[in-house]
C-alpha cells in the first residue's frame, strides 16, 4: 500500500513540476521560470492567471461575436480577414445576414451555390443553426473587432 501511495505522490509532485517549469507568461520570452521577485512583479503587471481568465470571461461575454470569433479565422483564410475575397473566394463584406444565413445552409445542403461549392460543403456542415446566424450577423454588422 505505501508503494501504491509513494508512487501516486510522485507522480503528482513530477506533474505539478512539469506544468510550473513550463508555465507560459505573457509578454516573457520562453524559456523562462518566473518565480520569486519575478513572479511578484508578473501578477503585479498582468494579475493572477485567475484574474486573467475572468478578465477574458468577462470580454467575451461582453462580445456578442465571441462565440464565432474563432470560426471566422476559418471563414477567413478564404474570403479574407476583411471578408474582401480572395481569388476565387467571394466578398463577404457588405452582404446581408439574410444571404449569410441562406448560402450556409444551402452548403449544409450540398447545394451547388458556385464553383467553389464543394469546398464550403465541409465547413458549413460543421456549423450549428447558432453559429449561422451569428456569423451572418458578424457579416451584417461589418466583421467588427
Amino acid at each position: 500500500m505505501k508503494f501504491y501511495v509513494l508512487t501516486i505522490v510522485g507522480f503528482m509532485v513530477g506533474t505539478i513540476s512539469y506544468f510550473h517549469n513550463n508555465l507560459e507568461y505573457k509578454n516573457v520570452n520562453a524559456p523562462h521560470s518566473c518565480y520569486g521577485e519575478c513572479y511578484e512583479e508578473y501578477v503585479n503587471t498582468y494579475g493572477t492567471v485567475v484574474e486573467q481568465l475572468l478578465e477574458q470571461q468577462e470580454a467575451a461575454a461582453s462580445d456578442e461575436f465571441s462565440s464565432i470569433r474563432g470560426l471566422w479565422a476559418g471563414c477567413a483564410a478564404c474570403h479574407g480577414q476583411e471578408g474582401q475575397g480572395m481569388g476565387v473566394f467571394p466578398a463577404l463584406a457588405g452582404q446581408s445576414k439574410e444571404y449569410i444565413v441562406d448560402r450556409l445552409y444551402a452548403y449544409q445542403n450540398r447545394e451547388e451555390v458556385g464553383s467553389m461549392s464543394s469546398t464550403m460543403w465541409a465547413q458549413a456542415g460543421l456549423l450549428s443553426d447558432n453559429d449561422i446566424d451569428t456569423i451572418g450577423a458578424f457579416v451584417k454588422a461589418g466583421l467588427p473587432k
